[in-house]
């Protein structure tokens, strides 16, 4: 996968192996990075990497 700046849901599953059901309810998160382009989903490759880092840290669990 070339360094692309955004990620598809399926793409972004197989980098963070986070299930593409599960990515698609953080998508709906307000403190989750996603832009919706119409009826498509991108997660920016660097918010993703940034909020997996940042709940790693945090030590809590993510409720959906």
């Amino acid at each position: 996968m070339p360094d692309k700046l955004t990620l598809s849901v399926e793409e972004a599953a197989a980098l963070s192996g986070i299930g593409r059901d599960r990515l698609y309810q953080l998508a709906k998160r307000n403190d989750f990075p996603s832009i919706r382009l119409g009826r498509s989903i991108r997660i920016p490759r660097k918010g993703l990497e940034e909020w997996i880092e940042r709940e790693a840290m945090s030590g809590k669990t993510v409720v959906l």
